[in-house]
């Protein structure tokens, strides 16, 4: 979507690097992006809704992180959960761990497979660095393949030629935020260049959304990085070896047997879990061009993360105790390594443009999952992954009509073989407008964590539930486990997808989408035995704790059991719409809508109900966009963005009653003087209109609910 809405105004920054500034809106037409077909191509010529967001954009809209530039792209879910965690989906299922987005970095993909999603304090790469970010909404999956279900975003860093010589970047900010950012290029003996960085961050808690109150979810960050790319004869090289380390803090919330409960939240206990997470990388890219022509890359890369939490860990339950034991001191987590390899070959033959490729991925990883309200027996695992596609861009009338077809082919290591084909159709009856349609399938995998582990969802009191059961003395325990030799099952989606671009004239353009996609096999769990009080287990033995003068004082449960499911269905359609309008060559104004509807099926069961309705209310409706950006005499440049977002619903330890984030408005500030093309000094202002708001209330980990606060910010960039 969004006709490349890739710059904004301002003077030069340095000679090596883009500048897209003075281009006009027709030229910003033929911005390049390779995320939707593994080439470049023209954003234009993409038959999908897309939007690039260049280095310039990204400077100019005051983001200290990749999440927060992302919600520049209507159609894209964001919300802040605490100081460095982020929710990021593609037209709905927005979750901490967002399974049905797929992010590359330079072609690499960063979706964690002991997660189900991305990691988003992870991927803290500098800024400054950042050529590009491409998105495209919408099914990827015929080129990239499982987990590509609802989007893709690439993330294009600048080539080491680009960033010769040095560069500091600084950024302070109320909330105790420091970063410091550096980067030195330079050329390498043999020819070629090179480039070092380093950055680091800290930051304070946020308020807590119950109290007001200095939460303890602060965090730091640490990430060095070599990039090189040597001469070679024949073909470009590029070889990258990064890591990083964070450390964090939060308050985690876990369904609780009353006695082991916090003081005021009977059913949830309330412990402080210390977040420790490094990893490493080394990458490999080669590409090449054929004497017959054809254009080949060869990619490699081992990539090795881990994630782990310290604290008090379990929910009162235990088969071994039948009183229940208190939660305990505990270490829980994983680490995994990636070893992917990738090759594709374009060529042209007549009228046909295509593309193939063949990939290998090994995956190992090692979960620990100790004890409740997660387990997991089985912790160490490895798969290999195999893929092959094609992708075919047929001329049918040169300059007006094209058809685009293709398929990627896999065997995922959990759910077995899956083909994924799309069709698309690209009209262009004039140089001004642009018609486009697709139709998609595609499938996502569910890691193990997902379907294997035995998790306690939530609990409360029986009196509500057992007849006879005075208040505040029986606890039910909502439980999630898998069936004994059950496998697991991916996910699968159909999208149909249209858009139509308009180029108004040379001061405005027009975007927009609107899309259907039909979800089924869709994750979730249906309860056991839970038509009639004789059929759940563990009744009798929890009315004969209760009568138990050895039991402990409210120590008594029993458990509402249920299993992993590939059960649901859901139904999504929408729009996203885009202006882009430059009234004058210094001012350029951008806005946006995008809107969502979710409809699920509904059985009456508490467990698969409950994960619907999570589908349904846990994305907004209804999201606006608006961006101001002027570019005055003197170096200054005056950055305005404003925002609304709907209201979202979340259903957290107490299954039975969502907790509703109110719509929240947010206006951004940013004033920059670029003092001489080595310098620029910047002051901004961030969540202008409110002293604090909601965004996300997380849940599978349950969280304390963290507000995001209005801050100041001020920031210096010095080239030399």
């Amino acid at each position: 979507m969004a006709l490349a809405l890739a710059c904004l105004c301002g003077p030069a920054l340095h000679a090596e690097e883009s500048n897209l500034l003075d281009l006009s809106l027709e030229e910003l037409v033929d911005y390049r992006l390779t995320s939707m077909s593994r080439k470049e191509q023209r954003v234009v010529d993409t038959a999908a809704a897309a939007y690039v967001i260049t280095g310039e954009e990204l400077r100019r809209s005051g983001a200290l992180s990749i999440p927060e530039a992302l919600r520049m792209v209507p159609g894209l879910n964001v919300a802040q959960i605490s100081r460095d965690s982020w929710a990021v989906s593609s037209r709905g299922f927005l979750e901490r761990f967002s399974s049905k987005l797929l992010v590359l970095v330079d072609g690499r993909s960063v979706y964690s497979p002991m997660f189900s999603g991305v990691l988003w304090e992870t991927q803290d790469t500098l800024m400054e660095d950042i050529e590009r970010i491409e998105v495209i909404r919408g099914p990827g999956a015929a080129l990239w393949g499982t987990n590509a279900m609802n989007g893709v975003i690439n993330i294009v860093t600048r080539k080491a030629k680009a960033t010769q010589g040095n560069m500091l970047s600084t950024q302070m900010g109320q909330g105790g935020y420091g970063a410091v950012a550096l980067r030195h290029g330079g050329e390498l003996d043999g020819g070629g260049h090179y480039r070092l960085y380093a950055k680091t961050d800290t930051m304070n808690g946020s308020p807590e959304t119950s109290t007001g109150l200095i939460g303890i979810d602060g965090a730091a960050h640490q990430r060095v990085g070599l990039r090189v790319e040597p001469l070679v004869e024949g073909g470009e090289l590029s070889v990258k070896a990064e890591a990083y380390r964070l450390r964090s803090q939060s308050m985690y919330l876990t369904p609780t047997v009353l006695a082991y409960s916090s003081p005021g939240t009977p059913f949830q206990s309330a412990n402080a879990e210390r977040k420790t997470g490094e990893g490493a990388l080394l990458q490999a890219r080669y590409s090449w061009r054929s004497v017959d022509g054809a254009q080949s890359v060869l990619q490699a890369y081992v990539d090795r993360e881990s994630l782990f939490h310290e604290g008090l860990l379990g929910s009162g339950t235990s088969a071994a105790q039948p009183f229940g034991i208190a939660p305990t001191a505990a270490r829980f987590g994983g680490e995994k390594t990636d070893i992917d390899v990738d090759y594709q070959r374009r060529q042209i033959w007549g009228a046909h443009d295509v593309i193939w490729g063949l990939a290998l991925r090994h995956t190992a990883d090692d979960l620990n999952l100790p004890s409740g309200p997660y387990r997991l027996q089985d912790g160490k695992d490895s798969r290999t992954n195999y893929s092959a596609f094609i992708h075919d861009d047929v001329t049918v009338i040169p300059d007006r009509f094209k058809f685009i077809w293709g398929s990627k082919f896999e065997r995922d290591g959990l759910t077995g073989f899956n083909i994924q084909p799309n069709v698309r159709l690209l009209w262009t009856p004039n140089s001004n407008d642009t018609v486009w349609g697709a139709l998609s399938r595609s499938v996502r995998s569910p890691r193990r964590i997902e379907s294997l582990a035995t998790i306690d969802i939530a609990a409360f009191d029986a009196a509500g539930f057992v007849p006879g059961v005075p208040a505040q003395s029986l606890t039910t325990m909502l439980q999630m486990a898998p069936r004994p030799g059950a496998a697991v099952m991916a996910e699968k989606a159909i999208s149909l997808e249209a858009g139509w671009r308009k180029q108004l004239g040379p001061q405005l353009s027009f975007d927009s989408a609107v899309y259907l996609n039909n979800y089924t096999d869709l994750r979730g769990g249906r309860l056991i035995g839970a038509s009639s009080l004789e059929s759940v287990s563990g009744l009798m033995p929890a009315m004969g704790c209760l009568m138990s003068p050895m039991s402990p004082p409210q120590s008594c449960y029993f458990t509402l059991q249920g299993y992993n499911t590939n059960l649901d269905k859901m139904r999504s359609w929408g729009g996203e719409f885009a202006l882009d309008w430059r009234p004058q060559s210094q001012w350029r104004i951008q806005a946006s809508y995008a809107y969502l509807h979710m409809h699920g099926e509904h059985t009456g069961d508490l467990i698969g109900d409950m994960q619907v309705n999570s589908y349904e209310g846990g994305t907004p409706n209804h999201q606006i966009s608006l961006r101001s950006n002027y570019s005055f005499a003197q170096g200054l440049n005056l950055d305005l963005w404003a925002r609304h977002v709907s209201k979202t619903l979340h259903y957290g330890i107490n299954a039975l009653s969502p907790v509703t984030v109110q719509p929240y408005a947010t206006l951004d500030a940013r004033l920059a003087w670029q003092v001489d093309r080595q310098l620029e000094l910047a002051v901004m202002g961030k969540n202008l209109l409110t002293n604090r708001h909601t965004e996300f209330i997380d849940s599978l980990p349950y969280t304390r609910a963290y507000d995001v606060q209005r801050t100041l910010f001020f920031t210096a960039l010095w080239r030399f």
